[in-house]
């Protein structure tokens, strides 16, 4: 997926300062930046309506960041999604009685626009979630050999117990980060479902979700029973769903 036009940023004498952010983990400033080379992911937008204030608050936001890295020196590799299939964008293309991929290529182009007026330089990596399908496909494959996906009513879910250091990263300035019982609590709120009956943990994410009637959805091996039993490569039966909408939080990697 193409990005928008980049403008012109001014070659400045001199280095800018490091760029510092607090450590969720330990509560401490950070480098942002260790290395040469800065990357960064920011989740995007669910493209089912027009870029309001919050939208081009959070982007400028991350603007700052990257110019800011530029100014001190580093290569950045800043990486953008975009939710080109998720239940707002299908309600709305439901309602409008529109075709989804059209509401949702009308809307991104509009959000180019908006990010253009707002000379936000563009990201490295601009990807939609359909066009990343296959690449989702092999993690949860990964995930799925590794037993540690399970089958609840068609759907797909990771055990967090397969995962010693869950939530790890969650706190507000502590090493063991946020209890289960506020883990539970903010998961209800920002559309998880922990209190699904038949799951192993309240936390549990949902990595495939079973075809809906008249809902788009894709091949998975991952999306099978048998395939989470064994080494999806083992088996050639492939069930038809698509990827969980997931809260991506916009996150630095060192």
């Amino acid at each position: 997926m193409d990005a928008w036009r980049a403008v012109g940023v001014p070659d400045l004498p001199g280095s800018g300062v490091e760029v510092r952010l607090r450590d969720t983990a330990t509560g401490e400033l950070t480098v942002a930046a260790a290395g040469h080379r800065a990357t960064m992911y920011a989740c995007g937008i669910t493209p089912y309506d027009a870029t309001h204030m919050g939208h081009a608050a959070t982007f400028t936001a991350w603007d700052l960041l990257v110019r800011a890295w530029l100014d001190a020196g580093h290569e950045v590799a800043y990486t953008q999604n975009v939710t080109d299939v998720d239940d707002p964008l299908l309600e709305r293309a439901e309602r409008d009685g529109e075709d989804w991929r059209e509401l949702a290529l009308r809307e991104i182009e509009r959000f180019r626009g908006d990010m253009e007026a707002l000379r936000n330089l563009p990201p490295t990596y601009f990807i939609g979630a359909v066009e990343a399908i296959p690449l989702i496909d092999a993690f949860a494959e990964r995930l799925a050999a590794r037993g540690s996906l399970y089958d609840l009513d068609g759907d797909t879910y990771f055990a967090r117990a397969a995962d010693a250091k869950f939530g790890a990263l969650s706190g507000p300035g502590t090493a063991s980060g946020y209890s289960a019982a506020e883990m539970t609590e903010l998961s209800a709120e920002r559309g998880g479902d922990p209190d699904r009956p038949g799951k192993k943990d309240p936390l549990d994410p949902l990595v495939w979700r079973a075809e809906r009637p008249g809902e788009p959805a894709w091949g998975s091996p991952a999306g099978t029973s048998s395939a989470r039993r064994s080494p999806p490569t083992t088996s050639g039966r492939r069930s038809t769903c698509r990827p969980a909408a997931v809260t991506w939080c916009s996150r630095i990697t060192r």
